[in-house]
């Protein structure tokens, strides 16, 4: 088992924290390819408006002190050289870990002006809600449900629990994590402009029908140059994963499909 671990952090940017500096993504990517074939397999570094993004990939678990470590120091890299240009940011970091199996895929979406828990509704549409996702009842594995994990450490079931959830969600909780029967199937990131990971294998919605609920969330649907956060954004960089291999990035949401005139 892969895991997928993505990390982002608001580091300061250009003019007024619309984009991150190329030379902090660059450092970001040089401090990440020195650890492939050691602590870490595979790696890509972007930006998403003024926000680092660096997603690679690791056999350790999400709970080993050395990613913890990488990533602290990576981000303490990259936030040293964007001070000394000039660009302050929050230097809030936020991160979200999704086990992968090789051969499927993952779907990360990063948020550019977004709020404190602004996947919280949409995952409830995609996990629970069969007019949202008509698989929840085709498909007889997604048909037994999923568990939402929330930033309190509530638990609830779905869909016995999903009315609960909701109503936790509407008084200021956050998903953090969502579970099918055989595996994590999402993660969520802490804070403002969170990151989101989501599994496309066994036992996950279909991509497609995923994009659709994102993009009639309240986040406008950007390709990734597109970013800039004037309003609530969200980008998806589909990847595949073979042996720890990142394949990719697609770039979904630049599609004629989600463009809004």
């Amino acid at each position: 088992m892969i895991t997928v671990t993505v990390a982002t952090a608001d580091l300061g940017g250009f003019p007024a924290g619309q984009k991150a500096h190329p030379l902090v993504i660059e450092r970001a990517a040089q401090v990440l390819r020195k650890e492939h074939g050691g602590l870490i397999v595979d790696s890509f570094v972007t930006r998403c408006g003024g926000r680092l993004a660096c997603v690679f990939t690791h056999d350790h678990g999400a709970d080993d002190p050395r990613i913890a470590d990488l990533t602290a120091r990576l981000m303490e890299e990259c936030r040293t050289l964007s001070g000394s240009l000039g660009l302050r940011g929050s230097g809030k970091v936020g991160r979200a870990d999704l086990p992968v199996e090789s051969g499927e895929g993952v779907l990360v979406f990063l948020s550019s002006g977004a709020g404190f828990g602004a996947w919280s509704e949409v995952l409830a549409r995609i996990f629970a809600d069969p007019y949202t996702t008509p698989a929840l009842v085709d498909d007889p594995l997604l048909r037994q449900g999923f568990a939402f994990t929330c930033s309190d450490g509530g638990v609830y079931p779905t869909p016995s629990g999903f009315y609960a959830l909701l109503g936790h969600i509407r008084g200021g909780a956050s998903v953090v994590k969502v579970e099918g029967q055989e595996k994590t199937v999402a993660a969520v990131g802490p804070g403002t402009d969170p990151v989101l990971l989501l599994g496309t294998g066994r036992g996950c919605p279909p991509v497609a029908g995923v994009l659709a609920a994102v993009a009639v969330s309240g986040l406008m649907p950007v390709s990734l140059c597109d970013a800039v956060p004037v309003c609530a954004k969200a980008v998806c960089l589909g990847f595949g994963v073979h042996e720890g291999m990142l394949i990719g990035p697609a770039d979904l949401f630049d599609d004629p499909a989600f463009r809004r005139l």
